[in-house]
């Protein structure tokens, strides 16, 4: 994970790079040169919330997606937007989800929730 995330990083800062130098869409190319430095950064930490960022530069990646389409930015910004933002995404989910094979189900997160009764407001509460 740690070298995806550094790849990935890597990938931005050059697509980042090239926007500057065609001189277009300076707002999609600032964003993505601080994302890209940030991926890369945590790919050489040793910190454990490596796959939180995978999932939270996926969904950044996916708004400014949405915005350089709004926007009419040239089409092979916008598509290499698209294909980060899945990249990451899938960086996120294969030690997620046992399909991809890097996780085992005795690994994977176990979550019991503990809840009660919902106490709606129209409920009466009984006092002992």
């Amino acid at each position: 994970m740690d070298g995806g995330l550094a790849i990935f990083g890597f990938g931005l800062f050059l697509l980042s790079i090239a926007n500057l130098y065609a001189r277009t869409a300076y707002w999609l190319a600032w964003p993505l040169l601080a994302i890209s430095m940030l991926a890369m950064g945590m790919a050489f930490s040793e910190s454990k919330r490596l796959r939180d960022v995978s999932l939270g530069v996926s969904a950044v990646l996916g708004v400014l997606f949405i915005a350089a389409l709004a926007t009419g930015t040239v089409w092979w910004l916008t598509l290499a937007v698209f294909l980060f933002a899945v990249a990451f995404g899938l960086l996120w989910a294969e030690f997620r989800f046992e399909y991809f094979g890097h996780v085992t189900r005795q690994e994977l997160p176990q979550h019991h929730a503990r809840r009660g009764p919902v106490h709606w407001p129209w409920h009466r509460r009984r006092v002992h």
